[in-house]
């Protein structure tokens, strides 16, 4: 698992959370005014991975996904995929939640 700190296609920066086949498992949930910025960002979400509360949501056709709040209502991640129920969201939040520290980035 790393963090890739970089500019989406619409040259904003962000970061992403990816596995070791390289596929999104979160993202910060936005774009930042710099590259430094996002770094940081990515950065704080990986040593303090365990203090926001993960949240899961639903859309009408029926997906599901995580999202990673601080307690002052900062959303901070989001899951990089929808999940077909809620417990496969949920999974996948407690995943990221527990192994983002070790991730390999800033």
């Amino acid at each position: 698992m790393k963090f890739i700190v970089d500019t989406n296609l619409a040259s904003s920066p962000a970061w992403w959370l990816v596995d070791d086949d390289d596929h999104v498992i979160a993202w910060a949930g936005r774009t930042f005014v710099s590259l430094a910025h996002a770094d940081q960002a990515a950065h704080d979400f990986r040593v303090n991975a365990d203090d926001p509360d993960y949240r899961v949501n639903t859309r009408p056709d029926g997906g599901w996904q995580w999202t990673a709040w601080r307690p002052e209502g900062v959303r901070v991640a989001v899951s990089g995929d929808w999940f077909p129920n809620e417990g496969t969201a949920y999974d996948a939040a407690r995943r990221v939640q527990q192994q983002a520290c070790t991730a390999i980035g800033p």
